[in-house]
């Protein structure tokens, strides 16, 4: 698979530098995701390193008190940001293909107004309700007002960024922002182990102030650099405009809401904060390490499905392109993690988050269902029907805390697991059949099969990894991973010569 990544990459990175290409074909996807996921490899092994320095420095209940303070931060951000970000995206696209100068101008001073009104707001709430969140987000006996008082610096940065983030998203400066998201990384880093070192598990809200104004920086140097920073604060005209976009924006702070919601009543249900760190460890080990696929999903395909929108038959050809090169990429992925998942544990943790093994790889398929469901569900984004987007998010909540809940007081750590795998499931029948049936979404045969045989190596993979052990578990689970990479291997060289082209470029 490593083969297989570098090819893509190499393949971007000359295709990049060679001539621009159709929105509409593999290789244009098939670039992104490997500049994106590139970038992702950065940060996997930036990540690596803080990882573990930050399980030494502070443990499973270190971890789990940076993951509640980030669960706070975002219901606050959810019910403040007025949705601005996501709509903005849109119609920056929109305005990139149709418009003039002078409505983008407009536009980009609008949702920045905004965007400052949205972070005095979020960094109000969360100062002067630190006592009330302290109370319900954390264990009796625990206090950490101080910390979510300090926190709203870091809530404030967050509407912020976004909005620059949307900004270079929606023009289609998609190597800056692939470019932004390695410097992030690494500002990341420098942020967070000296301050952990320093002060322990005290510096964990610091640490978050810090990285959150770092990244909302570096997306203003490049963003500024586009469209010079203007904003109207007490300008009736720039509030008057901004009112259609929390009227769009709406639906999507509910779903926001709820999203971070449902996650802090999963933490509620785990006890205490280094069962919150054992669970993020596994969740962060098969959904974060293997975002490197996803993360050009937001960044380029949200974007492309935008600009088409209107064109019932143009969606459907890029969400099964989409579809087609997210489930190649990330089942064999998925099956090299659960295969390497002690190793990792201890590389990437400590032994001390053993623990999280089960319950990692038998979540496994929560990730290879979101390959299919994901690019479907931008679909809703893409027309603007916020509404339909918060019904699906809000059914996805409500099982989502149900069947956590359920799964982890039944079996624990494996029970969790097993439970994000099936409200994955869930989620792909309900989007799929909702969006076929109002968006006339289709799979052709060609994805089905796709998805069907990756599927299957993959359950065989899982199997063996929780039933055998030792060189049994190899056995069986390797041939699973070569048959999964000659599939991805075959397909995508089938619709895009990789091989034949990098030899006639190396002159060979």
């Amino acid at each position: 698979m490593l083969i297989i990544n570098c090819f893509v990459s190499l393949h971007a990175i000359s295709d990049m530098l060679a001539r621009k290409e159709q929105d509409d074909s593999y290789r244009h996807v098939l670039k992104y995701t490997g500049v994106f996921g590139g970038v992702q490899g950065l940060k996997m092994i930036v990540a690596l390193v803080r990882n573990k320095l930050t399980a030494k420095l502070l443990g499973e209940a270190g971890m789990g008190l940076n993951k509640r303070l980030i669960n706070v931060a975002e219901v606050l951000n959810a019910w403040t940001n007025f949705g601005i970000s996501f709509y903005a995206v849109r119609r920056i696209s929109e305005l990139y293909e149709e418009g003039t100068e002078d409505d983008m101008s407009r536009f980009v001073s609008v949702i920045r107004t905004w965007s400052i009104w949205s972070a005095l707001l979020g960094m109000f709430v969360c100062f002067f309700f630190a006592s009330w969140l302290n109370d319900y987000y954390f264990p009796a006996g625990q206090d950490h007002t101080l910390e979510i008082m300090l926190l709203s610096l870091f809530v404030g940065s967050m509407p912020v960024e976004a909005v620059e983030c949307a900004l270079l998203k929606g023009l289609r400066r998609l190597r800056t922002v692939a470019f932004i998201e390695m410097l992030g990384a690494l500002s990341t880093f420098l942020f967070t182990v000296p301050v952990y070192f320093l002060l322990g598990i005290r510096g964990v809200a610091v640490s978050l102030v810090l990285c959150g104004w770092a990244a909302a920086l570096i997306h203003l140097y490049f963003s500024v650099r586009v469209y010079p920073y203007q904003v109207r604060l007490f300008s009736y005209s720039a509030i008057r405009e901004g009112w259609p976009l929390i009227r769009i924006g709406v639906p999507y702070v509910l779903a926001g809401v709820a999203g971070a919601m449902a996650t802090g009543e999963v933490f509620k249900s785990l006890g205490d904060n280094a069962m919150v760190g054992l669970y993020s460890a596994g969740y962060g080990l098969m959904v974060t390490y293997a975002g490197m696929v996803f993360n050009a999903l937001e960044n380029d395909f949200f974007p492309r499905l935008s600009s088409v929108n209107h064109d019932t038959a143009r969606m459907n050809h890029a969400i099964n392109q989409q579809i087609d090169v997210c489930v190649q990429l990330i089942a064999p992925v998925m099956i090299v993690f659960i295969l390497a998942m002690p190793w990792l544990l201890r590389l990437l943790y400590s032994s001390a988050f053993l623990p999280a093994l089960p319950m990692a790889v038998c979540s496994a398929f929560y990730m290879f269902f979101r390959a299919v469901t994901t690019p479907i569900a931008y679909t809703s984004l893409a027309k603007g029907d916020s509404w339909i987007y918060l019904i699906m998010e809000c059914i996805y909540d409500v099982v989502f805390v149900l069947l956590l809940s359920l799964g982890y007081a039944r079996l624990g750590l494996a029970g969790a697991g097993l439970a994000l795998s099936a409200v994955a499931l869930f989620d792909l029948l309900l989007i799929g059949s909702a969006y076929a049936w109002h968006y006339h979404f289709r799979l052709r045969w060609r994805t089905c099969r796709l998805i069907l045989l990756h599927g299957l190596f993959l359950a065989v993979a899982v199997a063996a990894c929780y039933w055998l052990g030792g060189w049994q578990k190899f056995a069986v689970g390797i041939p699973c991973l070569l048959l999964s990479c000659w599939l991805t291997f075959r397909s995508l060289s089938a619709e895009l010569p990789i091989v034949q082209r990098l030899k006639k470029r190396l002159g060979l």
